[in-house]
């Protein structure tokens, strides 16, 4: 009985050996399957794994009622490859396409690349970080230095004046968005009326960058910000004061989706700015009252002073918007003033681009492709020069004006040249 048991149970294992045998020294017919060869373990487990997951014991099983026959396995393992393949392909091309769109993308927008820092100070009012006020980071950041110099300040309002000293070369304030971190104060003149406004904060060290912040002043007679730096950039600011809001002194300082909260001459100063893409807002306190959204003096009528504004928007934000007649674009500080608005949106309560029925001696006014109700043809005194076409005007453009390209700092957006077609409010 055992001896028979054990030529049972060789037999079928003798069979399958002489099987293969046969099938590898027998010819091939032109027509036939390859040969049988030994699938690797990964083909084993991939087979494996589909029949395991089909329910079934037999991929062929599988296969054989839509194919009208029954597929050997080599052929069924040469379905598998070749899946295998297309996937490998299809999961290559796609890895292309997305690095030649985020190459595409990194060319055509400015201002992605984030911003290099060589310190980094940490303002909280939880005393978690380095500092709990913003001047006491700002004292303790190095001077002249050929760096940025990085200060983060997280949420929260922190009422105080800050005053960037012209030693304080490449200083960073970095908030956490408008609305979430508030520099605030009621700062006014500390001296006879004739004395300059004193500001929230106040920036003399050229090549600074404030992004991500709100600063107000509460007070009649005080300013939310007063910039005498060379090479500034304010990106993503609310600025908010109580009558004035921006006093300009310097040279080249750029200006980018900021909002402007005020009441009367928004801007001012004898400066060379660029304003892209911000919103100014004025608030009447009774209706004849006079606005004007920005004042321009230059001690001499050169390109190198005075205002641009591009793709930016104003507004008259109370119950008096209705009252057109005394409320202007610009107005003059003295005998010489410049001013240039391009693709830019006036609403219904501007009643005319600039202040007066004839300007200073040496001033110049010009505007381009402007829309909204407050920019009709009405409304444009005969003094204002009319730019032509975006060729004209592109000696206005960031690119030109300020030279942009050349200065602004990583991670600020901008647009160095005009819109080719014409501009349109969404």
């Amino acid at each position: 009985m055992d001896e028979a048991n054990v030529s049972d149970s060789a037999s079928p294992s003798t069979s399958c050996i002489d099987i293969e045998v046969e099938v590898e020294l027998s010819p091939i017919h032109p027509l036939a399957p390859p040969p049988y060869v030994p699938a690797s373990p990964f083909q084993s487990r991939v087979s494996t794994d589909i029949e395991d997951f089909s329910g079934v014991n037999s991929v062929s099983a599988q296969l054989s009622p839509l194919l009208g026959f029954t597929p050997s396995e080599n052929v069924v393992q040469h379905r598998i490859n070749r899946l295998r393949v297309l996937k490998v392909l299809v999961g290559v091309t796609l890895i292309i396409i997305i690095g030649l769109l985020a190459t595409f993308s990194f060319i055509t927008k400015r201002g992605k690349t984030n911003l290099e820092c060589k310190f980094n100070f940490t303002v909280s009012k939880d005393g978690t970080s380095n500092f709990a006020t913003v001047s006491e980071a700002v004292e303790a950041s190095p001077s002249y230095s050929p760096h940025k110099v990085c200060i983060f300040i997280r949420k929260g309002e922190y009422h105080e004046t800050v005053k960037i000293g012209y030693e304080k070369i490449n200083l960073v304030l970095m908030g956490e968005g408008i609305g979430n971190t508030t520099i605030s104060s009621n700062a006014s003149r500390d001296g006879p009326v004739t004395t300059s406004p004193l500001a929230t904060l106040r920036i003399n060290g050229k090549e600074f960058l404030a992004q991500d912040l709100t600063i107000i002043n509460t007070e009649k007679y005080g300013l939310a910000v007063e910039n005498r730096a060379e090479n500034s950039v304010l990106f993503r600011c609310k600025l908010e004061g109580a009558n004035a809001t921006l006093h300009i002194e310097g040279d080249k300082q750029f200006y980018r989706s900021c909002q402007l909260y005020g009441r009367n001459n928004l801007v001012f100063g004898d400066g060379r700015a660029f304003f892209q893409k911000c919103e100014f807002l004025s608030e009447k306190s009774y209706p004849e009252e006079m606005i004007v959204f920005s004042s321009q003096s230059s001690h001499l009528l050169t390109y190198r002073s005075g205002f641009v504004f591009h793709l930016c928007a104003f507004y008259v934000v109370d119950k008096f918007l209705n009252n057109s007649k005394t409320t202007f674009l610009g107005s003059s500080l003295g005998n010489h003033a410049f001013f240039v608005v391009m693709q830019s949106y006036l609403d219904a309560s501007i009643g005319g681009y600039f202040l007066g029925t004839s300007p200073p001696n040496k001033t110049y006014y010009a505007i381009f492709d402007n829309v909204g109700r407050g920019a009709t043809m009405a409304n444009i005194p005969p003094f204002v020069h009319l730019l032509g076409d975006v060729k004209d005007a592109s000696k206005f453009s960031l690119r030109v004006f300020l030279g942009g390209g050349n200065w602004i700092p990583p991670g600020v957006e901008y647009d160095l040249d005009l819109l080719k077609r014409r501009f349109k409010i969404l």
